[in-house]
């Protein structure tokens, strides 16, 4: 399925606590800056709800605001277990405007 790029806004329009959290079309994203660039994931955690776009971040992980779990930022992999892991999408930055890609 190709990939649709979808333009979320500049960074310094994003509110950043560590993430920001948007809404593209009907999904909330969490997305947050890690190693000069941007990444995305779900914002929603699988297991209560909790906006991983509030959690911790520590190494390429999030953890979630409400009971620790940990979500890699690249892959969006849970360290709890793989029927827990939320969704990660590609992110670019084109004329200095964030874009994520969709299916």
């Amino acid at each position: 399925m190709k990939q649709r790029w979808l333009n979320i806004g500049r960074p310094t329009e994003l509110h950043f606590s560590p993430g920001a959290a948007v809404r593209i079309e009907d999904k909330w994203l969490a997305i947050f800056p890690l190693d000069g660039g941007f990444v995305a994931i779900d914002n929603a955690c699988p297991h209560a709800g909790a906006p991983l776009c509030d959690g911790s971040v520590q190494d390429g992980k999030v953890a979630c605001c409400l009971h620790l779990w940990e979500f890699d930022l690249r892959t969006g992999t849970c360290d709890v277990g793989v029927a827990w892991n939320v969704t990660s999408y590609p992110v670019r930055v084109t004329d200095g405007v964030l874009q994520v890609a969709l299916p």
